[in-house]
């Protein structure tokens, strides 16, 4: 898996069973949360997964210098820097945005671990799928390989395998999967690699967000032929958009926290709790089928919200 990715998952460590738990007086029994914030490392999540294919690309390419992008909250920046450090690679960071007087928390560990960040402007950054600006910029920084924003894209998507694994070795028959959705390439991989016996709901954290079905598609068939897990993508729990929190989703992630221990961040997994809640108390789905909440990590990200600290 590379350096600094949680490859060997620790057994119950990584689960926790909400059966005979009540939040805001709706029972959650059936569903389990696969803990990736538990994953160990300076970044534990998702992020690492992604990150691991690349991590290996490099290695067999005898590339040093690692570029990607992100903003200034970026959850895959600062994974990128901790497992770049633990790897010996040096890393650079493509920051949105003028460079601010004080670091953000999430910038600020970045550049404790090497990471150079390079800030450019929000013109610039919208600039950052195209080809022509990729190789000038990593022309200009130095570096020998680029990593889409996120991790997103078919190699991101093929390093989420192990968490389809984790899954599928703990449900075997089969279950719905809840999963906060940004570029997607998570819950592609997750598709791509379980059967049919399972059913994927992907929560877009993004408002107005349009291409990701496409987007989506596209990550799972180059994966897999045929036969994949079913998924779908819900727009209604995004809470005013992108790292937005209102008033019904900081009252869960308060009482979650608070009542069953489980400390969630607002821009992914809490927006994917906020779904799956919303339908346990609706009566959508079967109670008897099991739910898997796929915690995604990324709570270095609470600091940059007061009402969590």
């Amino acid at each position: 898996m590379g350096a600094g990715v949680c490859s060997t998952p620790r057994g119950s460590e990584l689960w926790q069973s909400l059966t005979g738990q009540v939040l805001e007086g709706v029972a959650l029994d059936n569903v389990t949360v696969l803990r990736l914030d538990r994953c160990g490392g300076l970044a534990p999540g998702n992020k690492q997964f992604k990150l691991a294919p690349h991590l290996a690309l490099i290695a067999a390419a005898g590339h040093r210098r690692v570029l990607s992008f992100g903003g200034a909250w970026s959850n895959h920046l600062h994974a990128l820097a901790a497992v770049g450090q633990a790897a010996a690679l040096e890393t650079v960071g493509v920051i949105r945005g003028e460079r601010p007087q004080r670091l953000s928390p999430t910038l600020a560990d970045a550049a404790q671990w090497g990471m150079q960040l390079h800030f450019v402007s929000r013109s610039d950054y919208r600039r950052r799928q195209q080809p022509g600006f990729v190789a000038t910029l990593s022309r200009e920084l130095g570096a020998d390989h680029v990593i889409p924003e996120g991790g997103a894209g078919p190699l991101g998507a093929a390093g989420c395998r192990p968490l389809a694994e984790m899954i599928a070795a703990r449900f075997p028959q089969g279950a719905r999967v809840v999963v906060g959705v940004g570029t997607g390439t998570t819950l592609a991989g997750l598709a791509a690699a379980l059967p049919a016996t399972f059913h994927i709901d992907g929560i877009v954290a993004l408002r107005g967000e349009g291409g990701l079905e496409a987007t989506i598609a596209a990550l799972v068939a180059a994966q897999v032929p045929a036969a994949h897990a079913r998924w779908r993508l819900h727009r209604d729990f995004h809470c005013g958009g992108f790292a937005r929190a209102d008033a019904r989703l900081r009252e869960l992630m308060l009482r979650c926290d608070r009542e069953l221990g489980l400390a969630l961040e607002p821009v992914y997994t809490g927006k994917a709790l906020l779904a799956l809640h919303s339908w346990l108390a609706a009566g959508v789905g079967s109670v008897r089928q099991p739910v898997v909440l796929v915690h995604t990590g990324g709570l270095q990200g609470r600091r940059g919200y007061p009402w969590l600290n």
